[in-house]
């Protein structure tokens, strides 16, 4: 199993290094904000020039936020089948592995939690299934972590089922089907943080649904919080001091070492915005819609004050009179330095994509189509 870990940190190491500050790029230093067409293609526009290029990737299903070092993952589905790449800012496109089963009588499968990317760069984090080949069986499926460190050269795993599965032993639940919605990782990488789904199956059929956030540091997963109504993941500070969380439409604080959860209220007429994309650690901001007043504002996680991104309607349409009416997607992005903003619009017949300084300046239209994949925003790439 070392030999197959080592071969595994061979692979997957270029990804996580080529982009790297000693790899110097002959070209001005930039933003790039990332997006899905309407066609699946993967874009980047260049802030600095005010261009797009086409990235050539078709299919991709999801983009995780920026790293400070230009790497930025994707994931694309041809067919039912999906595989994870990473781009880095010097254009180099690497395939991430999924790790290697002991025996073709077994296989591994991305899970339904997409990939996450430390916010430095070098620690990605991913769920997977390991399950009898070509097993349509959920219930025989063994949902697991994977974790790559490059600066040990190696990639982790832990099996999110068996640790369940513990927990539940003694009690009336058996959790037949055990599902990673969501994962966080920190800036470091030394945390990730999941949400799981738990369903108990008769005769095919469920018959009840337990759900837990858990942590996994180190080798070990722990057990942070469990309810029967599901967690949301939002955000967490860098170190994983702090996890935002949202249960049954409420906002929730939750110290990561432990203790009990405090509610949180974030403050937006737009709920859905609520993600970790939205969110901004440098400033501890995140971005917020109101109908009365700003349409699209930063506001402070710690005492609520409100920065106006876009204060109205009229800011788009008096700049771009083609658009006469509309209202936000359900998801913006801001940079990890809160000076970006990047949003979808819907109008008429069709969908916009915009960037904009932070404070209302600078803005542009970017894309014409359709754009339900939230795009993604860097800071200012380093040469």
């Amino acid at each position: 199993m070392r030999g197959m870990l080592f071969l595994l940190s061979l692979l997957i190491i270029p990804l996580l290094l080529s982009c790297d500050d000693d790899n110097v790029i002959e070209a001005l230093p930039s933003r790039y904000v990332y997006f899905v067409d309407q066609a699946g293609t993967l874009q980047r526009y260049d802030i600095t020039l005010k261009k797009v290029e086409n990235m050539e990737r078709t299919n991709v299903t999801r983009v995780t936020p920026v790293a400070a070092n230009g790497i930025v993952l994707f994931e694309v589905a041809p067919g039912a089948e999906t595989r994870l790449y990473g781009h880095c800012e010097d254009g180099s496109l690497i395939p991430v592995p999924q790790p290697v089963t002991s025996g073709p009588s077994e296989e591994y499968i991305y899970g339904v939690g997409g990939a996450v990317l430390s916010r430095e760069g070098h620690h990605a984090a991913w769920s997977v299934y390991r399950r009898p080949t070509g097993s349509e069986d959920s219930t025989e499926w063994a949902q697991e972590l994977c974790r790559f460190d490059c600066s040990s050269w190696e990639m982790n795993r832990v099996d999110v089922s068996v640790y369940v599965r513990e927990q539940f032993e003694g009690t009336n639940f058996s959790p037949d089907i055990i599902i990673v919605r969501e994962l966080m990782i920190s800036d470091d990488g030394a945390n990730v943080i999941v949400s799981v789904d738990m369903m108990q199956k008769e005769g095919g059929v469920a018959v009840d649904h337990q759900s837990l956030l858990l942590r996994w540091q180190g080798d070990a997963l722990s057990m942070l919080q469990g309810n029967r109504q599901g967690f949301h993941l939002i955000a967490f500070d860098g170190s994983c001091t702090t996890l935002f969380y949202s249960s049954a439409g409420k906002g929730m604080a939750l110290d990561c070492a432990g203790g009990n959860a405090v509610s949180k209220n974030f403050s937006t007429d737009h709920k859905e915005l609520l993600r970790p994309s939205a969110f901004t650690k440098r400033t501890g901001e995140y971005l917020a819609s109101y109908s009365n007043g700003a349409l699209l504002a930063l506001v402070r996680v710690d005492n609520g004050e409100k920065t106006s991104v876009l204060s109205s309607v009229r800011d788009i349409t008096a700049m771009f009179p083609d658009i006469i009416f509309g209202e936000l997607q359900d998801w913006a992005s801001v940079s990890p330095d809160g000076e970006w903003v990047v949003f979808g619009w819907i109008g008429d017949n069709t969908e916009y994509l915009f960037t904009v300084r932070r404070d209302g300046t600078d803005l542009r239209q970017i894309g014409k189509g359709r754009f339900p994949i939230p795009a993604t925003i860097s800071d200012e790439i380093p040469l």
